[in-house]
């Protein structure tokens, strides 16, 4: 099975979580699927579009106009047990695991960035239970067309390492993984992105197991390719998985773990 497609990066950081400003937009904090305040919110930009194919085959998107972003944050239900599809196992060799989502503490962070405030109507939703990460929600091309899931690192959680390794279960729509770090192009934040190539059978709770490699991720301002730096892990400020794959409808993903490795 593959599943991947030309990425369209909603400019993780310079597409409304502005760090000099922190993140704007909705702000909301999830203990559960259901508890929710707002604050608010930050303009951005990118519209992914795309031609969507057949399952399982790929996709072509592009990007972008003007928008803003909706951001909403999260927190992890605490104490949550580990779970047969998301057991926790050690990190390969060379590698460290940058989250299991087993530990509430340890997982605060995560929040969501959509495209609801420039008018687009997707809306992603994040959870974490049962030592997973739920990232599910709807995606409305006319207007925007994408939403994203993202996590602040604090310190050198990527250094010196070449490569991140995820093990997910899909529903055979086109996701990406985007990271940001100190690059700049004409005074706006650089975000670095790939599509998440599946390849392969799932084991038996329908998990892969997806690694992609920093040399992958190409550098685009507001969803448009720049000339910019490859993309230092030494200097990575956020990490983040988004669908805009120009398909419209529901979609879901569960995120077991992510690791970092050299």
């Amino acid at each position: 099975m593959l599943l991947g497609a030309t990425l369209v990066v909603a400019a993780c950081g310079s597409d409304g979580a502005d760090d000099s400003a922190g993140p704007g937009g909705d702000d909301v904090p999830v203990t559960t699927a259901d508890t929710i305040e707002s604050t608010s919110a930050t303009p951005t930009t990118t519209t992914p579009t795309g031609t969507p194919a057949p399952a399982l085959a790929s996709s072509t998107t592009s990007a972008a106009t003007t928008t803003a972003t909706t951001m909403t944050t999260m927190t992890a239900t605490n104490g949550a047990p580990a779970s047969v599809s998301g057991a926790i196992d050690e990190p390969g060799p060379g590698c460290t695991r940058l989250t299991h989502f087993a530990d509430g503490d340890a997982n605060d962070g995560w929040f969501v960035v959509d495209d609801g405030v420039m008018g687009g109507r997707s809306a992603g939703a994040a959870e974490i239970a049962d030592s997973l990460l739920r990232f599910d929600g709807e995606v409305v091309t006319a207007g925007g067309g994408f939403t994203s899931v993202r996590f602040r690192l604090v310190g050198d959680e990527l250094a010196e390492t070449e490569r991140v390794e995820l093990r997910l279960r899909t529903d055979e729509r086109t996701y990406g993984l985007t990271f940001e770090d100190e690059s700049e192009f004409r005074g706006r934040r650089v975000s670095h992105g790939a599509d998440l190539t599946i390849d392969g059978d799932p084991d038996d709770d329908g998990f892969h197991v997806v690694t992609l490699d920093y040399e992958q991720l190409r550098p685009t301002v507001f969803g448009q390719a720049v000339d910019s730096a490859p993309f230092d892990p030494d200097l990575a400020s956020e990490i983040g998985i988004i669908i805009g794959d120009g398909l419209d409808g529901p979609f879901r993903l569960d995120i077991d773990r992510i690791d970092a490795c050299m």
